[in-house]
């Protein structure tokens, strides 16, 4: 289980930014630390429905956030480091078979953005080159 990697009211300020904000602040830590979070277990990732009924990966920035926004729904399920280049290189070509799209930073039902594959890969590799 991932220990928290910010404070709890480092994620409530994050947690409190509007969608644009917590879209462009995602990928700026994303660049930064290298990795981003997603929620699971050993077995199964979690993934969820937009409203156009899409399958999406909800991302989350930091562990802690991610922590914030699921702790307790089922037993056993943690959030989980994926590093950036590992996401790109191994996890969009899958997400592609998968037909599924990139949830941003969810925060009470509310996606940060819902981007396409192309979309988080041409926004995570723009951020990358400013970092």
């Amino acid at each position: 289980m991932a220990r928290d990697d910010i404070s709890r009211g480092q994620a409530e300020r994050l947690r409190g930014l509007d969608e644009a904000a917590r879209a462009a602040k995602t990928f700026e830590i994303l660049a930064d630390r290298g990795a981003l979070w997603v929620w699971g277990d050993e077995d199964e990732i979690l993934f969820s429905e937009n409203g156009e009924r899409r399958t999406v990966l909800p991302i989350w920035p930091h562990a802690t956030v991610a922590r914030l926004e699921n702790e307790g729904e089922v037993s056993g399920e943690h959030a989980i480091r994926i590093p950036i280049d590992a996401f790109l290189n191994e996890w969009l070509p899958q997400l592609a078979e998968d037909d599924a799209d990139i949830a941003l930073f969810p925060v009470e039902d509310r996606n940060a953005a819902v981007l396409t594959l192309a979309e988080f890969r041409s926004r995570m590799t723009a951020a990358l080159r400013l970092n």
